[in-house]
């Protein structure tokens, strides 16, 4: 036990846990306290239908799982393929953590269930993995937020109480399909997530150092007398 537990501590340790933990917590604490709050406009912008919050804090539950899933010291070295189930463990983690920050708001019984808050989260994680691996962790809020924005404010018809089909992140309702099509992103993503070091090499602190090419001088160090 004290040996898995610091092999815990030690992969935490490189990991930007701190930031993600602390989002996770506010976003649990927001959706507990705003469990029946409703949003009408942004702005000047005024909706159709009023959006329950439950369906916009997933952003920021998967921005956390984004952000805690970058590696920030990463080794000179390749990572060995014995790494791999430790880390979609890790990534599951982190996604787990996320729904049940936003599923708190069950305890203060809202109208709006657990499912689309949920599937939220899945689709903004997978955006948010994937811009930490390509963008950097410093940018895993740019296309959760994105989407979020563009469908709260372009998602609907003109004079129409109803979305369209790709601002699936404000129906109120699951449906099959769209356990498909949000379960098959995240999968993808993971796939990427864990591929990514093998694709695209280490660009941590520690970034793996170029390797010669042939006709290219090698510099030795001599040994000062």
């Amino acid at each position: 036990m004290t040996s898995a537990a610091r092999t815990l501590r030690a992969w935490a340790g490189v990991h930007a846990m701190r930031p993600a933990l602390t989002l996770l917590a506010v976003t649990a604490a927001l959706s507990l306290l705003c469990a029946h709050a409703m949003i009408d406009s942004v702005g000047f912008l005024l909706f159709e239908t009023p959006v329950s919050l439950l369906l916009l804090l997933p952003v920021l539950a998967g921005i956390a799982a984004g952000i805690g899933s970058h590696n920030t010291a990463r080794v000179p070295l390749p990572e060995p393929a014995r790494l791999t189930p430790a880390r979609i463990a890790w990534l599951l983690t982190l996604t787990g953590l996320a729904c049940l920050s936003v599923s708190v708001a069950q305890m203060a019984g809202p109208d709006l269930p657990w499912q689309p808050a949920v599937r939220n989260v899945l689709l903004h994680t997978a955006l948010a993995i994937t811009a930490a691996r390509l963008l950097g962790p410093t940018l895993a809020w740019l296309p959760p937020v994105s989407l979020t924005l563009i469908c709260m404010l372009f998602g609907y018809p003109p004079s129409e109480p109803a979305y369209y089909w790709w601002a699936v992140i404000m129906e109120e309702t699951v449906t099959t399909s769209q356990w498909g099509v949000t379960a098959t992103a995240f999968l993808v993503a993971c796939v990427f997530y864990t591929a990514a070091p093998k694709l695209t090499g280490h660009t941590g602190r520690f970034a793996r150092p170029a390797t010669p090419t042939r006709g290219m001088p090698i510099q030795h160090k001599h040994r000062l007398p």
